[in-house]
């Protein structure tokens, strides 16, 4: 084994090496992100999770996440800082059972995947006001993300493999960028199709930082959806989205509130991960959606307590009459004692329904002692214990693989760390 860290070793030196004509005298970046659990439940047996029925879209995560997941990204710089320059950005997904103490990927017990693998590059286009500091980029990647931290619903992400250019100024403040994404769906490998496959695609337009009123933004994303096929009356699906989000900084001291509003018809039509995994058949062609999320992060002067509240709400009105909604609300607030030690608590409610159905409904409560390098609700990495308390309606159907049985509400607890860096 040592013998293999020292092969490792050299031949990372080599790289370096040869790289070192072509690379800027910038530092090689390292971030990433992870986290971790065990834990049981009150009835036995492994660590489980409680998440309502579909539509429900999300949980709140806080004593109520079963995986174990990291991401790392290494960010490699070419170029000169007074000149033009360009970044290659890898991101890898590390994920795994907790089954043994050695989990290979054989069996699927430990998974890598790829979550970007990008190049990014600027300094091409001169001093001019407009184009100073606008970027290209060509490759994989996270796209426009937008999240509530409290229950990791991302209710924006134009993420994937696509190119466009960035940071175009419109005066002193607005940005501008344009982006095109393509999915590779069907039987072919990478970009090798079969003739009838529909590969979906997307173009979009975006507007940030536009300055509304007093420490308050606007920013905006217009999508136009497409299937594509080389078959002769093939199944193409169109549609569009439109994102609109309204951020406010500077409420109560260092506070902020993030209200936003995404339309969806078509293609566009439908709850999270669209528009990164949208198809391109003419499935949802006459459906139409709407969504809106605000979230609230309070960070009370004086008194050590910061924290996180949101709502949610939105509807998805589909053509063979399957309309569906879900509604949900949360909070987590959290109190330092010191520097290190606070204790977090975390209130969920949600609610989803579809046409013709009963309403699936589940609350959680969870109480977290938490350990801390600094004080503060976003300090990593933190060492946390929790036990958290779930009830359910019998809408839900099978809750918690099935492990409480008829009961409709159970209970969890365990150990978690979580760090992003």
């Amino acid at each position: 084994m040592i013998k293999k860290f020292k092969m490792l070793a050299v031949a990372a030196a080599a790289a370096g090496a040869f790289a070192a004509p072509s690379a800027s005298a910038q530092s090689v970046e390292f971030h990433g992100y992870m986290r971790t659990q065990v834990g049981s439940t009150s009835e036995g047996g492994g660590l489980q999770c409680f998440q309502g029925a579909s539509p429900i879209q999300a949980k709140y995560r806080l004593g109520n996440e079963c995986d174990s997941y990291g991401e790392a990204m290494v960010v490699a710089p070419f170029g000169k800082a007074d000149g033009a320059w360009a970044k290659y950005n890898l991101m890898l997904a590390l994920q795994e059972k907790n089954a043994n103490d050695f989990e290979g990927t054989d069996g699927d017990n430990f998974n890598i995947a790829s979550r970007q693998n990008f190049f990014q590059a600027g300094g091409f286009f001169g001093e001019s006001q407009m184009f100073s500091d606008a970027k290209i980029w060509v490759g994989k990647r996270y796209y426009n993300r937008h999240d509530i931290h409290i229950n990791d619903y991302y209710y924006w992400s134009n993420s994937g493999p696509g190119a466009g250019i960035e940071d175009i100024a419109f005066g002193s403040s607005v940005k501008f960028a344009l982006a095109y994404h393509s999915r590779n769906t069907g039987s072919g490998t990478g970009n090798g199709h079969a003739r009838n496959d529909v590969t979906s695609k997307r173009v979009s337009a975006r507007l940030y930082d536009i300055p509304v009123n007093p420490n308050g933004k606007l920013e905006g994303e217009l999508l136009y959806h497409f299937g594509s096929t080389a078959a002769e009356n093939g199944s193409e699906g169109k549609g569009s989205q439109l994102f609109l989000e309204h951020t406010q900084s500077n409420i109560l001291g260092s506070g902020f509130n993030k209200f936003a509003l995404i339309i969806g018809t078509g293609l566009g039509a439908d709850w999270s991960y669209v528009p990164t995994y949208v198809g391109g058949t003419e499935a949802a062609e006459n459906d139409n959606s709407w969504r809106i999320h605000d979230q609230f992060y309070f960070d009370l002067a004086g008194t050590n307590i910061t924290g996180l509240a949101t709502v949610s709400y939105g509807k998805v009105n589909k053509e063979d009459g399957t309309d569906q909604t879900w509604a949900s609300a949360g909070i987590r607030p959290q109190y330092n004692f010191n520097d290190n030690f606070s204790i977090a608590a975390e209130a969920g409610y949600d609610q989803g329904k579809t046409s013709g159905g009963a309403t699936a409904k589940l609350a959680k409560f969870t109480i977290a002692p938490q350990l801390a390098l600094s004080k503060g609700f976003w300090s990593r990495p933190v060492f946390r214990g929790f036990v958290t308390y779930a009830k359910w309606n019998e809408a839900n159907g099978t809750v918690a693989n099935g492990v409480f049985g008829t009961k409709t509400n159970g209970m969890s607890y365990g150990v978690q760390v979580e760090s992003w860096w």
